[in-house]
């Protein structure tokens, strides 16, 4: 119970089926990152199939257009069926099944970045299909989908009631997004400012992308050819969306401690070249100093050492340094960067502060 507040029940089946069934099992956050990274793989390349799939390919030459490409993934193909089969014969040996899954998986990636792509899609959907049939097996997909995880809705029924409330998310997502673009758009007219209203426009296009299509279960993924879409379970979108702000949160929080860190040791810096060097020492310790402010005689009456004279000596002349090199970097207002610094710190802890209520 423990282990499914924060992983899926996917990501712990997957983590199981990468371990022997015989041996002990070991949980531990490198497992189930494992187990995340490999779900994420099996993700994005049913992503990539279903996108293909959904397009009108056999309006197009079918068949193999890359003969030496489509023949090695062909063999590959081949060769993880044969794979899985001899590894379940072994044992169950599932670790070995779900390595030559991934396998097959990465020789389709490297298929798919093929240049002047002309994939064979049928032959890829034959992939993903038996991909999706030993996952099954294995309890790692449920459903009735040919290949992939599905988009988690687990609807039922049909008729013109559930077709309408099964878009009217869509409907209002459309909607709402249309009207955040008038919106900038005329905000711009206004003002006659197109660079601002395309800057608008394109954070609303962001927006809609990663806050608002998420929630309905649209995955949206701009590439260099055009923007992909798929379906997803809301539910995970959301807990990704989730995890990648935490993490992000946790990067500007880091990054913001260490700019305040820096900060502070800068303003202390200041303050403390601030102090005159003849006003260092002038403290209850001594009784004389000379004109540099470097002591000469300590408090009960006794004559300071020679050495301790050099060493003060030295003190007071960095000290001199550090004065007028800050008078002359200042203008001799040094108050005035101090404000200015003690601001950037104040501001900096508001922000970590906002941060940290996220």
């Amino acid at each position: 119970r423990q282990a499914l507040e924060n992983n899926t029940a996917r990501q712990l089946r997957i983590m199981f089926l990468l371990q022997a069934w015989d041996q002990p099992m070991s949980y531990s956050d490198q497992t189930i990152d494992d187990a995340r990274a490999k779900e994420s793989t099996l993700k994005s390349f049913f992503r990539e199939v279903e996108a293909l799939n959904r397009g009108d390919y056999l309006s197009e030459e079918v068949g193999w257009r890359m003969p030496e490409a489509d023949r090695k993934l062909s063999e590959a193909y081949l060769t993880v069926q044969q794979t899985v089969h001899d590894s379940l014969l072994d044992n169950f040996n599932t670790r070995d099944a779900m390595v030559a899954i991934m396998d097959v998986i990465s020789e389709t990636n490297i298929y798919l970045r093929t240049p002047d792509l002309k994939p064979a899609v049928l032959l890829l959907r034959s992939v993903a299909v038996y991909i999706t049939q030993i996952l099954k097996v294995f309890g790692v997909v449920d459903g009735a989908d040919d290949f992939g995880f599905g988009s988690g809705s687990g609807a039922a029924g049909g008729g013109a009631a559930n077709a309408e409330a099964a878009s009217e998310p869509y409907i209002e997502t459309l909607v709402s997004f249309r009207e955040q673009v008038r919106n900038a758009a005329l905000e711009a007219a206004k003002g006659g400012d197109a660079a601002a209203a395309i800057k608008a426009i394109l954070a609303t296009c962001d927006d809609l992308r990663d806050e608002i299509l998420p929630t309905v279960g649209v995955r949206l993924e701009d590439r260099s050819g055009g923007t992909r879409w798929n379906r997803e379970d809301p539910e995970v979108m959301m807990k990704e969306i989730a995890e990648k702000k935490a993490k992000e949160a946790e990067m500007k929080i880091s990054k913001l401690e260490k700019k305040l860190m820096a900060k502070e040791k800068e303003l202390d810096k200041v303050k403390t070249s601030m102090v005159k060097p003849t006003d260092l020492f002038r403290t209850d310790e001594f009784k004389e100093w000379d004109e540099a402010g470097v002591p000469t005689t300590l408090a009960n009456g006794e004559a300071v050492s020679g050495g301790q004279i050099k060493k003060k000596k030295k003190v007071v002349d960095k000290q001199a340094k550090l004065y007028n090199d800050l008078m002359e970097k200042t203008n001799n207002n040094p108050q005035e960067l101090v404000q200015a610094t003690q601001s950037e710190v104040d501001d900096i802890k508001k922000q970590l502060s906002a941060l940290s209520l996220l």
